[in-house]
């Protein structure tokens, strides 16, 4: 099939200019078609100012900082800056307060450590009395006065719930028999009176001086490295740990204890019960082998002695657990109380002395007399006392 031929167009030539015309210029077609211009330059210019409005009304508007001195309240609001800064310093300088851990039983396996110092709530201990933030009062423990007395320095030592703040401190613990057993008591009612009642269970007994043991070994094994310490036994007889005051290392410590397990009247309680069994079974017992076990004399309460003892060490605090009146010889409870006022006028500084009757048959007096006039605190643990495991 034969193709069609596409015709062509021809641009007409432009037509020849007559003689003197000029050719129109830009600003001719310009001015000629003014209108049109004018339109297109409405429009650019509206399109600039909407662009400019909708850039400005999205922008947030900033916040100006007057620097104090700047408005005409310069000194009001300088006051008002001063103390919302000194508030917020306030309640940010002191850390929060940590819930405190307590156990129902004085003698837990457990030693939980010292709260810390918190900056907003010091409180040392003085005479009985505790002076901290906001007054000064006083408080009563299970038997007898709470808290302690103190020197104000050094760190914080609980001894049966009785704390003590001391840069030294000597413990003095009563091995005597009695520690170990009940005191010999009527049976049988005396005239005008009922009969008394029925025990069913010893008081007293390795038990109850395990408990004593074990609560004196967690004070010592608390004790801070900056202490210095002594321990003195006493029965019939004194025996000291060390005649100085050493420092609390580990060593020291742990051989401070086995000192005091060495010493304990209940090895003699037992060694008695098993000599009666064998004695029971047939065996002879040797006359002159020694009665004692630890090779001490536990028979005596040498209360004085113990404390002469702790008075040459010169300690900040003395702490002394034993259960019943001292035997001194001729010394009785005034004469003590009347040698320690001039034993205490000779020192640089007297010491605190703290005192536990620990199930006392008598003498709680002279132990609660003891503590009120050396500065110390007294408390007596007694049978049925569950916190203290009996």
């Amino acid at each position: 099939m034969a193709k069609t031929a596409k015709p062509k167009v021809v641009k007409e030539p432009e037509a020849p200019l007559e003689p003197g015309e000029k050719r129109p210029t830009l600003w001719d077609k310009i001015v000629l078609r003014k209108w049109l211009f004018a339109a297109v330059g409405v429009h650019i210019v509206f399109g600039i100012i909407a662009t400019i409005w909708i850039i400005s009304s999205n922008q947030q508007p900033r916040k100006k900082f007057m620097a104090p001195g700047a408005g005409p309240d310069a000194a009001k609001q300088g006051a008002e800056h001063k103390v919302s800064l000194g508030r917020k310093q306030s309640t940010m300088s002191a850390p929060e307060q940590a819930k405190r851990v307590t156990t129902n039983s004085a003698f837990a396996k457990v030693a939980l450590p010292e709260m810390p110092e918190m900056p907003s709530a010091t409180t040392d201990v003085f005479a009985n009395r505790a002076i901290g933030m906001g007054g000064s009062g006083t408080s009563s423990g299970v038997t007898g006065t709470s808290g302690g007395g103190g020197n104000g320095g050094g760190s914080g030592i609980n001894f049966f719930g009785l704390r003590t703040r001391a840069k030294s401190i000597v413990l003095l613990v009563d091995v005597s028999d009695s520690m170990v057993m009940d005191l010999a008591r009527p049976t049988a009612a005396r005239p005008g009176l009922p009969a008394p009642p029925a025990r069913t269970q010893a008081v007293k007994g390795i038990q109850t001086y395990a408990a004593l043991e074990a609560e004196v070994g967690r004070v010592i094994r608390s004790l801070d490295a900056s202490i210095t310490f002594s321990v003195v036994c006493f029965a019939g007889e004194v025996k000291p740990y060390r005649e100085t005051l050493v420092s609390a290392t580990s060593t020291e410590k742990e051989r401070a204890f086995r000192f005091i397990q060495q010493l304990s009247p209940a090895l003699n309680a037992v060694a008695e019960k098993r000599k009666k069994e064998r004695e029971a079974a047939g065996f002879q017992t040797d006359p002159g082998a020694n009665t004692s076990v630890t090779g001490m004399n536990h028979a005596g309460t040498r209360t004085m002695a113990a404390l002469e003892y702790a008075f040459k060490m010169n300690p900040d605090a003395i702490c002394v657990v034993s259960d019943g009146a001292p035997t001194d010889g001729g010394f009785g409870g005034a004469d003590i109380l009347t040698k320690l006022k001039a034993m205490q006028a000779a020192l640089p500084r007297p010491a605190v002395i703290n005192v536990i009757a620990y199930l006392a048959d008598g003498g709680q007096k002279f132990m609660a007399d003891l503590a009120s006039q050396n500065q110390g605190s007294f408390k007596e643990i007694k049978p049925g006392m569950s916190s203290f495991g009996f």
